[in-house]
């Protein structure tokens, strides 16, 4: 231990403010999940996760804020200079994807939407329990466990990805495919981005054990 652990006690700000940008996230997740189960109604639910990616970007700045301002911190910088981004881009993805589903006008329901956004709730959901156990490194195992099932979603999203491709070229409708594919594409983006958070739990483990 330094002596300057002696004199000044760890910031834990960071952990609360990353607990409350994984629970906005969960939040997002959970309203991509219901719009994809109510098309082509709830359209007015993507003004929800917009505010939620305002919020998510509020936080990432007071993350940054607080690193500027703090002599000591409960992690290395640069795993919270890591971790800040990859968590925004999660919420961007998950916005993004969410306006295009209410303005691309789709008019009938759809299995894949609705799996796929089910497994990017189930990876965000990894991603709260991750950062609830984060500030008690005694539970570094259980984060490993979090973070891989993150990469298993991930892998089976770049499955489901594939399978969705191609079901959408059985179809004739041209504008369907083209808005369906870039859907389908940005939603493997969301999932990508939750992977770069799991990768970031574990160097964070390597880093600590």
């Amino acid at each position: 231990m330094h002596v300057r652990d002696l004199i000044l006690p760890e910031d834990k700000v960071f952990f609360s403010l990353f607990a409350e940008m994984s629970e906005a996230i969960g939040e997002a997740a959970t309203t991509l999940n219901e719009i994809t189960h109510e098309i082509p109604q709830g359209a007015e639910k993507a003004q929800k996760v917009h505010q939620l990616e305002h919020k998510g970007d509020e936080i990432t700045r007071h993350i940054y804020e607080k690193l500027n301002e703090s002599l000591i911190t409960p992690l290395e910088p640069e795993e919270i200079s890591r971790l800040a981004p990859a968590m925004d881009d999660v919420m961007d993805r998950i916005d993004r994807v969410t306006q295009q589903i209410c303005t691309y006008g789709l008019t009938e329901q759809n299995d894949k939407l609705r799996e796929f956004s089910y497994m990017i709730l189930l990876a965000t959901a990894e991603i709260i329990k991750a950062f609830q156990k984060l500030p008690n490194m005694d539970k570094i195992q259980e984060i490993r466990e979090h973070a891989n099932e993150i990469n298993r979603l991930y892998n089976r999203t770049i499955e489901l990805q594939s399978q969705a491709v191609l079901e959408l070229f059985k179809t004739k409708d041209l504008l369907l495919i083209i808005k369906l594919k870039d859907i389908y594409e940005s939603l493997g983006l969301v999932m990508e981005k939750c992977n770069d958070v799991g990768h970031a739990f574990n160097d964070i483990i390597l880093n600590h054990s």
